[in-house]
């Protein structure tokens, strides 16, 4: 089989398609022919030297988020050969075979294309766990920042569902209409004068400012960077957010999918041997919607 194996750190030149060993399938796992992946900024990250993301050895298969096709299972699990399946997979989804537990594993639909369906489950679940985390009583207010980014976009639409009165923080007036298209209360840029709200939910590195967090409101961020010690002191609650595997959160995502709840973004789809152009074009600021690559 193929890989993409990340042979040191740096720019999308350290990628390469590599031919590997096909895993070895145990009890209580499914064999899944990889149909697509996504890049996400972890990937990034890992890759590039100096930031909190660490490689303890190359070379390393990175990529969390997978779509493909059962090929083996346990005689007795509800998993089939043949079947769409759907995951996320900490780091170890940029190849053409893996293994996955059977209890991470979610089948897919028909209904959701492979391709759309490799945008979901990282930052859906992300979004998804952040936001149960604020734990948001009824009436209060939440302010998403980055709110055109995969992890934002799915925030907004989330909390939408929710019944949250949520409003965007975005770089401009054309990723304005972006946010837009999800109903939110209110989208402002960095330009304007921004209210104070009940919650923030940063994807955005806004982790120095008060000034839109009312007293003893709520922060949660997914940037690796530190929350500043007034922010700290302003809020109730201030924390980073790490993500869990979790089937049910992610069977939870994929139906308000099906029900087109959550609408998924792509800007442009590439195949394995295309991945450092993917990753080039992935690195890039103002994609409106997901990096997809094809195995």
């Amino acid at each position: 089989m193929k890989a993409i194996q990340v042979v040191d750190y740096g720019n999308p030149e350290v990628a390469k398609v590599q031919k590997a060993d096909a895993p070895i399938r145990n009890t209580g796992e499914v064999l899944v022919r990889l149909v697509a992946s996504s890049i996400n900024p972890v990937d990034i990250k890992h890759m590039t030297p100096g930031t909190i993301q660490k490689i303890s050895q190359f070379p390393v298969v990175l990529g969390w988020d997978v779509t493909g096709v059962v090929m083996e299972a346990d005689p007795n699990s509800e998993f089939k050969t043949g079947d769409r399946v759907i995951a996320m997979h900490p780091q170890g989804s940029w190849q053409q075979i893996l293994t996955i537990a059977e209890d991470e594993l979610v089948k897919l639909p028909d209904a959701i294309d492979f391709v759309s369906g490799a945008s979901i489950p990282l930052a859906s679940v992300t979004a998804l766990q952040a936001l149960e985390k604020l734990q948001l009583k009824q009436g209060e207010t939440l302010l998403v920042t980055g709110a055109t980014g995969s992890v934002g976009g799915y925030a907004v639409q989330i909390a939408k569902q929710k019944g949250i009165p949520v409003a965007g923080l975005v770089r401009n007036d054309t990723q304005k209409e972006v946010v837009k298209q999800w109903s939110v209360d209110n989208v402002y840029t960095s330009e304007e004068k921004i209210p104070a709200f009940d919650a923030v939910f940063d994807t955005a590195g806004f982790l120095n400012q008060t000034e839109f967090i009312h007293q003893d409101g709520k922060l949660i961020t997914v940037s690796d960077d530190d929350i500043s010690h007034e922010v700290k002191q302003h809020t109730s609650f201030a924390e980073h957010n790490h993500v869990s595997i979790s089937q049910s959160d992610l069977q939870h995502t994929i139906q308000l999918t099906l029900d087109e709840k959550l609408q998924t973004r792509t800007t442009a789809v590439y195949s394995i041997n295309e991945i450092q152009a993917a990753l080039k074009h992935a690195s890039q600021s103002g994609n409106n919607g997901k990096i997809i690559v094809v195995f």
